[in-house]
């Protein structure tokens, strides 16, 4: 058996693949954003993804803060990297197969007219050569659970400051200053924008359409990386933060319009007193 480590990074919001293209290889390219651009490294093939990673195969110690440093100045609101690791595995006979079989507990009969088997933690391949497709594939999906990681974490940080501005409004609607909540309210909803245009991250690469068994390996491992049900509970979440903006937008109004009203009554009830005033003396 050979055994192959895929590592992905997210390092940024965005990777500037123009810019990297331009500089490195000294060409003009114009690429899908699923499609990352392929430059080496040594002897290393490293896969850039515009929307935030990068991915290698079996780097050596000391790689990555290698190629990280040879491209920092075209990321696009640099984060603190995270990591998805992930193993493919080449079988090459019946004998090795079966060994996969007993090793990680798979019911053979599942998996009898299958080339390539997917579970939690590795990619077997059976009968099928490694290619840079399925590197691809296997690369996209890793970053896509990245991203959609980083996703998740502002989008929860949104809604803990969203919550934040509502119950200060509970507590003191009338003493609370308006204007420093509707900008942090336009902050919060700004994440929401974004985790918006984020998303499309998240759509099937061109690449699966063109070949089944590509389709196949992808939709497996979106299974083994939850990505629906994730996007689904992103999505809730999102709804939610559009809601509770709205709540807050017509307690903004609302607190206005009864502060003005009071002081209309406090302007009426003055002139009253002046009146009074004058009228006695």
């Amino acid at each position: 058996m050979k055994y192959y480590n895929v590592f992905a990074y997210n390092i940024g919001r965005e990777i500037n693949i123009r810019g990297i293209a331009n500089r490195l290889l000294h060409k003009k390219i114009r690429i899908p954003w699923e499609e990352p651009l392929i430059i080496r490294h040594h002897d290393k093939s490293i896969y850039i993804y515009s929307f935030g990673s990068i991915v290698i195969v079996n780097p050596y110690k000391g790689l990555f803060n290698e190629v990280l440093e040879k491209i920092k100045d075209f990321i696009i609101e640099p984060l603190t990297v995270s990591i998805e690791r992930y193993r493919i595995v080449i079988i090459e006979n019946d004998k090795e197969l079966n060994h996969i079989f007993n090793e990680y507990g798979l019911i053979e009969e599942n998996y009898l007219k299958k080339n390539i088997i997917v579970t939690d933690d590795a990619c077997f391949l059976y009968k099928v050569s490694l290619t840079r497709d399925i590197i691809k594939i296997i690369g996209f999906t890793l970053a896509q659970s990245l991203a959609l990681e980083r996703i998740e974490k502002d989008i929860e940080n949104a809604l803990e400051r969203i919550r934040g501005i509502l119950e200060r409004f509970a507590k003191r609607s009338f003493l609370m200053r308006l204007k420093p909540a509707i900008k942090e309210l336009v902050q919060v909803l700004e994440v929401r924008f974004q985790a918006l245009s984020d998303i499309m991250i998240l759509q099937k690469p061109e690449l699966t359409w063109e070949d089944p068994l590509l389709d196949e390996l992808y939709e497996e491992l979106r299974k083994v990386y939850e990505i629906d049900d994730r996007f689904k509970a992103v999505d809730t979440m999102l709804e939610n933060i559009l809601e509770t903006g709205q709540i807050i937008s017509d307690l903004a109004s609302t607190s206005r319009e009864m502060f003005l009203e009071i002081l209309i009554l406090l302007l009426i009830a003055f002139e009253l007193i002046l009146a009074f005033i004058e009228f006695l003396f």
